[in-house]
Parts: structure tokens; sequence; C-alpha cells
């Protein structure tokens, strides 16, 4: 059995719990929130104890894994402390705000031996999976061409996202999904150059970013500052040597989870009728926190997402940050 403490009892504390509650041989240990009833009523559904104080769970040696899921700033220092307790850390993106924290987590994961994995979840979701596989596979040749949005308004669910210190604006919570996966696609990135708007916060809360690699390229738009009810909406165009993958995500509703939403994945060839791309329907939180589990089970490192997969997703992130303040292109 393997016993996980959350960290967070928020709306993507709350969204990991029920994952691991579909996860067999998983068992939710421990929640605990600076506010303790919200971490009561969240144990309420998956069990556990509830608690307020963030270092507990260093001292619990019957857990075994510290899912974090509180604001980016606290990131660095959990991990750090979490490893060298002895404990697997998953955490929820970004990895950290700035490159030499994230190079300190690196540090204590190999000095420790534990695993350390940066939930970039559309590496998980059904539909980037599926894409993913189409580019492997070699059917449409190696990508040249990509763009890529993600779309939605301010998060309701916290009040640190009006924090730009401790959100890092659009460009690296919301963008970084987005550039993560062109990474995956494309290779390591060589420049950024990006125009944006600045929320009424003093964060770079909507951005367009053209990021060049060196056999291809990838504009990545990424708001948070559309009205409220504005739907979630995401998608991809990627133009390949001999086809183009096409996918659109509409929500039904101002989140990603409400309501019925409209989508399509779609593939164009030439000589041939544009056609669906197959794939297997699933939940990516579950894929991934699944997936970390079995790593874990099996005694193998993560690769899917390593943790220097997630260091040079923030380092895109703030490579665009850099363009947006200064103006120009930026070297990665």
């Amino acid at each position: 059995m393997i016993r996980v403490g959350i960290l967070g009892a928020g709306f993507m504390g709350k969204t990991h719990a029920a994952a691991y509650a579909r996860i067999p041989g998983v068992e939710v240990a421990a929640v605990v929130d600076g506010d303790l009833a919200r971490a009561k009523q969240l144990v309420t559904e998956v069990g556990g104890e509830a608690g307020n104080d963030l270092a507990s769970l260093y001292t619990q040696p019957e857990i075994d894994v510290i899912d974090v899921c509180l604001p980016t700033p606290l990131h660095p220092q959990i991990a750090i402390n979490s490893m060298q307790a002895n404990k697997h850390v998953i955490m929820e993106k970004p990895m950290a705000l700035s490159l030499p924290e994230a190079d300190a987590m690196l540090d204590a994961a190999r000095a420790s031996g534990n695993y350390l994995m940066v939930a970039h979840v559309i590496r998980f979701w059904p539909e980037y999976i599926a894409i993913q596989e189409l580019v492997q596979s070699g059917r449409i040749g190696k990508p040249r061409l990509a763009t890529a949005y993600r779309l939605s308004n301010m998060p309701q669910w916290a009040d640190w996202f009006r924090d730009p210190q401790a959100f890092g604006g659009a460009v690296l919570d919301l963008h970084i999904h987005d550039l993560d996966f062109m990474n995956l696609l494309f290779g390591r990135p060589v420049s950024a150059t990006a125009i944006g708007m600045k929320h009424e916060t003093g964060a770079w809360n909507h951005v367009v970013s053209q990021i060049t690699y060196e056999a291809g390229s990838a504009s990545v738009e990424a708001s948070c500052m559309l009205p409220q009810d504005f739907p979630f909406t995401a998608g991809l165009r990627l133009v390949c040597e001999s086809g183009v993958v096409e996918y659109h995500f509409r929500a039904g509703g101002a989140s990603f989870e409400q309501g019925r939403p409209a989508s399509y994945l779609l593939l164009h060839e030439d000589g041939r009728p544009s056609q669906p791309i197959s794939f297997e329907a699933g939940d990516g939180y579950y894929n991934e926190l699944a997936y970390f589990i079995d790593c874990i089970k099996t005694g193998k490192p993560p690769s899917r997402v390593t943790p220097g997969d997630a260091r040079l997703a923030v380092q895109t992130a703030l490579a665009c940050r850099q363009s947006l303040e200064e103006g120009g292109t930026v070297i990665i």
C-alpha cells in the first residue's frame, strides 16, 4: 500500500485526492491545509487524518509520497524538506518561479534518491497523448510549425492568483502547459519572443510567444484575462512534414470541467479526407498520478516527465517573461 499525504485542500488538492481514491493500492493517509476546516472536509470524502501543520508529514514514517498542491512559492522548500525526509514528491506545475530554486530541487532529488515529478498534466491528457504518439510513429513526418492556445478567465478558487509574486502570472502558471508540450514535440528551445498584456495586479496575464527550435517554431498563446463567462478554450494545430493535426477543446462553462464540452481531434493528409484521430478516453489527472504511483511500485524513475523537463519548462516561461519585460528576442 502506497500512503500519500496531500498538502493543500483547494481545487487541485481535491482533484488529486479524487484521483487517488480510484488508484488501486493507494491510500490518502493525511490532508494538510492552512485552513483546518477545509482539510477536515476533504478527509470526510477520501479518508485520512486532517491537519494544518505543513511540516507534520515529514516526520510520519508511514507516509511514502507527499503531493504538493500549494502556491508555487512554497514548492521548493517543501520538496527539498520532503525528499530529505525520505519521501517521494509529486507537485503541481510550475516547478518553481526561478531557476536557482529549480536547481536546488534537482540537487535534493539526486542526493536523496527519491523521486520528484512535476505534474505537467498535458503530457498525460488523452488527446495530447494521441498527438505525441502519432508524431512518434513517423506517419506524418517531423513537426515543423505549431500554434497552441489556452484561454480562460482569472481562476476564482484561490486569492493567491491575484498576487503576481505567488502566481507568476499566466506566463508561468498557464502558458507553461503548452510551452512544455512544445518542448516535448520539438526538443530544446533556442529562443523566445513574446508580446502581451499586464493585469491590473501587474502580472503578465495575456501572452503570445514565438518559440524557435532547431527544426521548427511554435506560436503559443495563453490568457487568464478574459471575461468571467468566457468558456475555457484550448487547442493545438501542428503542421508536420506530411500532415496536419488539429485539436480544439471548448468547455461548456467558464472552467474546463464545467458543462458539456465541444471538441475535435483531426488528422489532415494530402489525398485523404480529414479523419478523427482515435484516443483512449480518460482523466489526465488520474493518468499522471497513477503513472507516478506505478513508478514507485516498480522502482523506475519517472521518465514521461523528468525534473529536467520541468526545469526546462520554467526556463522557457522565464525567457518569455523576460521578452515581455525587455522587448526583443531572448536566447534560452
